[in-house]
């Protein structure tokens, strides 16, 4: 007999009996057909079943379907080997549902050492199921973060030598993470930045965090100024320092020209030790890498209620984190067809629409305190087994848009100025003969006089005598004063100088219109009365340097936009063509085209000039903040990158074509209808 079976004198069997049922391991004898012989209480306690229930039942009429081959093998292993099994297997609750177990399963023998059946101890292992399935699900969401973060995350060693990366780090430098895992720190650091690396290593395993700006070399050899949160953790039981690097090239630029903003990417990895343990550490570094995020993270459920809220998100919209979890997405992003890409991002986010899933758009978000906050979001699914998570990278733009404005005024008062002398003509010319009119009214009102004097004698003379003494000096005067003429003329002199008036005052009106700052609104407004505000204010000037302008505008319904923004893209390209006919230097023969049309959906603005054209090498980056092909002094480099910005803002686009000698043609395309513009 195998020294692995239990074996027992006949007097024992009874007192085991007893000892079996009275024992909190569950337990259960079978015979050879399967048939349930004997479980103790436990085992009954264990599927629900009552004291008794189970006597007679077949082990496969409590094990589910996909189980019972589980059963079968063992018992077939039993047979060839002799040897008690061990296996794994589910049994059915008597509510229905599952519990799995463990089985450690022998003969069962008569006193006489004869196999009579089967018994089995069986251990319910739903809780490690729990756990481990719990496990899973964490690992695959801080995967999805990891992943997904637009941060750039690298983890390295104390020596520098980098373990792992994110996706945004191979982005953000240029590397594969297999090449990143070949190189050290040093590697990847601009070399003045590298020299530190000890000093900054030392306060960050003093103090466990490390915040600081430095610079890193791309792969093609670029210098990216960075933003860098460290972390120190534990890995695979070795010390560990977690990166979270933003490019900062845009907010750096920005500080120097009031012209590029900001870009983030962050990483976040970590393995976890035991199940259990590592369950637990696993929660912890997904609460400390949500709360070191630079953007505000917020995360919500399928029916789109906020589940995480990290502190970022906290001093975007001045929330409390516990104040907003479980509440409606809508208490943050209100429906608002005025600042929002679609009428209902909380509906969005649960259709899962392609517009903002998977993309970054700027929508207007609700402060606490109600006031509005424009935002850039950027939106991920997390699909897990049982249910799915939307979580949100935003960012506040409100200093964007303030240095945006603050370039698109400087832009405009530039695009004025360059117009000032022609503009300060088109006022003289009116001015002028406004005064000369006055002139002549001053003199010949002065001439009226004497006559209206003697009519009113005349008509309080005493006597005839005086009566016609004094219809004879009228005569005199009006004789005098040309009165025929005057009657005849002074109308319309009066009518000249009453237009004289107006055309300065509109000037000054336009003038003001395209100064005019203060928060975009969008209304319906005519590009052909746009147009005319363009030409007028460029109107001396094309007169000076000979430019005939061709119109080309069709009746076309308004479309929605902000007025003095599209008014500055025309004036923009009008005074950009104005200058490449200038370059030419010829006398004669100058010409500009302006056409309006609608195609598909969008109104078309063209302007086409016969100046000097744009060489083919510069025509691709024309649109590049300060890159410009004038002479010195003439540009800015932003009227073209600032007028880029405006239509894309409006859902629109640009083309361009240009041969250098022949000239260059510009067409605008802005949608006829904009969902910023409220119904």
């Amino acid at each position: 007999m195998s020294e692995n079976h239990l074996t027992f004198a006949p007097a024992d069997h009874q007192r085991l009996a007893q000892l079996l049922d009275r024992t909190s391991q569950a337990f259960v004898r079978i015979d050879p057909e399967q048939r349930i012989v004997h479980v103790n209480r436990a085992f009954e306690k264990m599927l629900g079943y009552p004291p008794g229930a189970l006597d007679g039942m077949t082990i496969d009429s409590i094990t589910p379907g996909i189980w019972r081959n589980s059963t079968h093998n063992a018992i077939e292993r039993l047979q060839a080997t002799g040897e008690p099994q061990r296996y794994e297997k589910e049994y059915t609750h008597l509510d229905g549902h599952a519990v799995p177990v463990v089985v450690i399963a022998d003969f069962d023998r008569d006193d006489q050492e004869h196999v009579r059946g089967y018994y089995a101890f069986a251990t319910d292992i739903s809780e490690r199921k729990r756990i481990e399935d719990a496990l899973v699900a964490s690992e695959r969401r801080l995967r999805v973060l990891f992943e997904g973060i637009s941060d750039a995350v690298f983890v390295h060693d104390l020596e520098g030598r980098i373990l792992d990366v994110n996706p945004a780090a191979s982005r953000m430098l240029g590397y594969s993470r297999d090449e990143f895992r070949q190189l050290n720190t040093r590697d990847i650091d601009a070399p003045e930045f590298a020299e530190g690396f000890e000093e900054r290593l030392r306060t960050q395993l003093r103090l466990g965090h490390l915040w600081c700006e430095g610079r890193h070399r791309t792969r093609d050899g670029r210098i990216l100024p960075v933003e860098i949160n460290t972390s120190t953790v534990q890995l695979e039981n070795r010390t560990a320092v977690l990166a979270v690097i933003r490019d900062i090239s845009e907010r750096k630029n920005l500080e120097e020209t009031r012209l590029r903003f900001a870009e983030s990417q962050q990483q976040y990895a970590q393995q976890l030790e035991t199940k259990a343990a590592e369950l637990a550490r696993s929660e912890a570094h997904h609460r400390q890498l949500t709360e070191s995020l630079l953007d505000a993270l917020v995360v919500t459920d399928a029916d789109a209620r906020i589940t995480l809220f990290n502190r970022a998100a906290e001093a975007v919209f001045g929330y409390d984190a516990q104040a907003v979890l479980g509440q409606p997405l809508e208490l943050l992003l209100p429906k608002d067809p005025m600042g929002c890409p679609v009428s209902d991002l909380p509906q969005t986010l649960r259709e899962s629409d392609p517009k903002v899933v998977g993309h970054t758009s700027e929508i207007q978000g609700r402060r606490q305190s109600g006031e509005p906050v424009p935002l850039e979001i950027s939106v991920a699914v997390i699909d897990l087994e049982s249910n799915r998570e939307f979580v949100a990278s935003i960012r506040d733009l409100t200093e964007r848009h303030r240095m945006r404005a603050m370039l698109l005024q400087s832009e405009k008062l530039a695009s004025i100025g360059l117009l000032s002398a022609g503009v300060a003509h088109e006022i003289n010319n009116p001015l002028a003969y406004v005064a000369n009119n006055l002139a002549v009214l001053q003199r010949d009102v002065g001439s009226l006089i004497p006559m209206v004097d003697a009519l009113e004698t005349a008509a309080v003379a005493p006597n005839r005598e005086a009566q016609a003494a004094a219809l004879h000096d009228a005569h005199r005067a009006a004789d005098d004063l040309d009165w025929p003429y005057v009657r005849e003329h002074l109308p319309p002199l009066i009518q000249r100088t009453r237009e004289g008036v107006q055309r300065v005052a509109d000037i000054v009106a336009n003038l003001r219109g395209l100064a005019r700052t203060g928060p975009t609104r969008f209304e319906l407004l005519s590009l052909s009365d746009l147009i005319d505000t363009a030409l007028e204010m460029a109107q001396s000037r094309m007169a000076h340097s000979n430019i005939e302008v061709r119109l080309d505008r069709p009746d076309l319904p308004k479309i929605p936009g902000v007025a003095a923004q599209i008014s500055q893209v025309f004036l923009n390209f009008l005074v950009n063509a104005v200058q490449a006919i200038e370059q030419t230097k010829r006398p004669i023969d100058n010409r500009i085209t302006i056409r309006l049309s609608e195609v598909g959906g969008f109104q078309v603005f063209e302007i086409e000039d016969n100046g000097v054209g744009i060489e083919p090498d510069a025509l691709a980056r024309i649109f590049d903040p300060f890159y410009t092909t004038k002479p010195v002094g003439e540009g800015t480099g932003l009227g073209l990158a600032i007028s880029h910005g405006i239509i894309t803002g409006h859902g629109g686009s640009i083309q361009v074509e240009s041969r250098a000698g022949q000239g260059t043609t510009f067409r605008v395309l802005l949608p006829n209808t904009n969902p910023n513009l409220a119904a």
